[in-house]
């Protein structure tokens, strides 16, 4: 499927059921070998829901935001969120949180409209698994570069990189 077929739109209240459990299958998929077996066993669809379900519920004037991918099928398929940095040291003023994607929607172009909607022409960082080849292949391809921070997934320890991308 191209592009095309695949939707985005802002996260609403009633995705976040779905999205809770794509997410976390996303999770299971994509870091499986680089977290640990048992912490991506444990991961919770409803935990993960009712933090979906916290986010849709913030004010719609604050910065930043969550776009959820919308398959040819009508389902769910992936997100990406990115707002105000999170980091004291921020070399710029707005990060990408995530892109996060189901297999189906990978290779069919659907990241890059994710990235450009959420971005924009904005400066930008991010922070990915430092094993993650997939992602940083991606990210450098978007113009992301890593920039020198290093830090660790606080509930597992998996190295962490940052990228920066200038507008």
């Amino acid at each position: 499927m191209t592009e095309p077929d695949w939707q985005l739109r802002p996260l609403a209240i009633e995705d976040c059921d779905e999205l809770g459990r794509v997410h976390m299958a996303v999770w299971r998929d994509a870091y499986a070998g680089l977290m640990p077996a048992d912490y991506l066993a444990g991961l919770s669809d409803e935990r993960c829901a009712d933090n979906w379900r916290r986010i849709a519920a913030r004010p719609a004037d604050e910065p930043g935001g969550t776009l959820v991918v919308v398959g040819p099928d009508g389902q769910l398929a992936g997100f990406g969120s990115a707002g105000p940095s999170r980091d004291e040291d921020a070399p710029t003023e707005w990060e990408l949180y995530a892109v996060n994607l189901a297999a189906p929607a990978r290779g069919t172009g659907v990241a890059d409209r994710l990235l450009d909607e959420l971005l924009g022409a904005r400066d930008a960082t991010l922070w990915v698994v430092d094993g993650n080849a997939r992602a940083r292949a991606f990210y450098s391809r978007r113009g992301f570069a890593l920039e020198g921070g290093r830090d660790v997934h606080p509930a597992t320890g998996t190295p962490e990189v940052r990228m920066i991308r200038r507008a």
